[in-house]
């Protein structure tokens, strides 16, 4: 079963497009190398900052945790590492709590995108909050899910859910929303 997107909230710091809808800008290649770059673990330091840098210019208020997104893997190295580094942006008001997990493996949301198949639905990311004892879920405390991409909005759905329904989306790339109306200057999205 897969779901309408019903995400408004999350933010990004680039709009992600695809060269199959048109030639890409030199930018616009350039946001999605880097936006493809940073989901690998071993992602050079220089770049994890250099997207850091752009989205925690998107994070609002003074302090709260940045969460990082299990891959489809279960691994939370690489968006950890992005976390750590938007977290120092902040200058340590947000602090990173790895707290989900997957219960297991699961298909990957880009190669889904990719071979234009349905994506997983929330539930089937099988997305769980392994630590409470990390994190204190109240009202006051602002809560970021930290990836690379947004494609369907399911993953990071399927993020709030087990934040029982706290948390915005804080990604480098949106390749999901239609965003003319969300688009800022200098490409950034509001």
């Amino acid at each position: 079963m897969t779901s309408t997107c019903r995400d408004s909230a999350t933010k990004a710091a680039r709009r992600y497009v695809s060269p199959r809808t048109r030639p890409l800008t030199s930018e616009e290649a350039q946001i999605r190398a880097l936006a493809y770059a940073i989901k690998d673990p071993e992602c050079d330091r220089d770049l994890i900052e250099a997207a850091a840098r752009e989205m925690a210019k998107l994070i609002e208020g003074e302090r709260g945790y940045l969460v990082p997104v299990p891959s489809h893997t279960r691994s939370t190295i690489a968006t950890r590492h992005l976390a750590n580094a938007v977290a120092f942006c902040t200058g340590g008001k947000f602090e990173v709590a790895d707290v989900l997990d997957r219960k297991g493996p699961t298909a990957s949301s880009c190669e889904l995108h990719r071979l234009r198949l349905p994506p997983l639905a929330p539930e089937d990311h099988r997305i769980f909050l392994a630590r409470p004892d990390r994190i204190a879920l109240t009202g006051t405390v602002r809560i970021y899910f930290v990836d690379n991409v947004i494609t369907s909005g399911n993953t990071l759905e399927a993020c709030r859910r087990a934040m029982l329904g706290l948390g915005t989306g804080l990604v480098y790339a949106d390749a999901h929303h239609d965003v003319p109306n969300r688009i800022a200057a200098k490409g950034t999205i509001a």
